[in-house]
């Protein structure tokens, strides 16, 4: 059995990684969801009320659609398909929440938006880690998995790091921590360097996500197929 490692293929599959993590990083955690709770809702209590719940439906949604949609996969050994379909919801989703002004009503269209990136993002990283015993001999697999998450938290660092720098003002002022206007004059009294990391998040999605579907490969090997 030929158990040589196609390193381009298994790199453009840990981009994914560093492709999908931003939505963790800038929209559910650090950036976009406070932002949801302190300006978009404006009460703390019933934000995180709102956030929580579309966030529960989210993952409620992928929890009971994943064994269906995982075995449909598993049978027909194609992977990214199933990956560029929950793309789409992926990228509207994100791009969507632009629309969340402040203090903005209704706030379910917001919601819809967000809970639609959360089962794309979620969905493709199933689909994506289906993959991975494709990858390369078994006693490699372990360690593609680790690269492959460490190179998404760093993506997640990264956009973290280029979004404080050149978009969203220092609590409290008026520039960003590098000292700069918010790029594309960007008003943070309209609340836009903090949605503009929704399309933020597609357009880096798009572009990082591109490699796997042009060079990862798609199904694991005759031969390990038929050891399993």
């Amino acid at each position: 059995m030929d158990e040589r490692i196609d390193r381009r293929g298994v790199f453009a599959w840990m981009l994914f990684d560093w492709a999908n993590q931003p939505f963790q990083t800038l929209i559910v955690t650090f950036v976009f969801g406070p932002y949801f709770v302190a300006r978009v809702v404006g009460d703390p209590v019933a934000g995180q009320a709102h956030w929580a719940t579309a966030t529960a439906i989210g993952g409620a949604a992928v929890a009971v659609l994943a064994p269906l949609l995982g075995a449909v996969a598993d049978r027909t050994g194609a992977r990214k398909r199933w990956i560029a379909a929950f793309s789409l919801p992926f990228v509207i989703g994100c791009a969507g929440l632009w629309i969340a002004a402040p203090e903005a009503s209704p706030l379910w269209p917001i919601l819809a938006f967000f809970v639609l990136a959360y089962v794309g993002s979620e969905f493709t990283l199933i689909f994506s880690n289906a993959m991975l015993p494709g990858l390369g001999p078994r006693r490699e697999i372990g360690r593609i998995s680790g690269s492959g998450w460490a190179l998404g938290y760093a993506g997640g660092l990264v956009a973290l790091a280029l979004v404080l720098a050149l978009l969203t003002p220092a609590p409290g002022g008026t520039r960003t921590l590098a000292g700069l206007d918010p790029v594309f004059g960007l008003s943070d009294a309209l609340g836009e360097p903090a949605r503009a990391v929704g399309p933020a998040s597609a357009l880096w999605y798009l572009v990082f996500a591109l490699p796997l579907f042009l060079f990862a490969p798609d199904t694991a090997p005759a031969a390990r197929l038929g050891a399993a």
